[in-house]
């Protein structure tokens, strides 16, 4: 059975490419940055934890937040992450088997990026 997780995002193309979502009482980041040199948005996610704020500090910027990170917990494929039928209110917990939420922390080094997305989410 799915199990839904609410997410809000900013920048859309095809999925969203940032979002934030909340899963076992941890607040995580799944941020997919476009690659200039593809010309494209990679086939992966880089996930990080954040500390937890209320919705109201989300900051208007959102490519702040890796630099807001307490860890880096690696990558994951886009194609592993499930979206509701929308691609914008859910994704399946699913993807979570995916993503070592419980192993040893890698520290985030607030990994710059020029990316713009600030634009309210659809």
């Amino acid at each position: 059975m799915t199990e839904w997780l609410p997410i809000r995002y900013r920048g859309y193309w095809d999925i969203p490419r940032i979002f934030l979502v909340r899963y076992a009482g941890r607040l995580f980041l799944f941020d997919c940055l476009f690659d200039d040199q593809l010309d494209d948005y990679p086939d992966d996610f880089t996930v990080y934890e954040l500390p937890d704020f209320p919705d109201a500090d989300t900051p208007r910027d959102w490519t702040t937040l890796p630099s807001r990170a307490t860890r880096t917990l690696g990558t994951v494929p886009t194609s592993a992450v499930t979206f509701d039928p929308t691609r914008r209110k859910a994704i399946d917990a699913a993807v979570f088997a995916h993503i070592p939420i419980s192993g040893p922390a890698t520290p985030s080094h607030g990994l710059a990026t020029h990316d713009t997305r600030t634009a309210p989410a659809g």
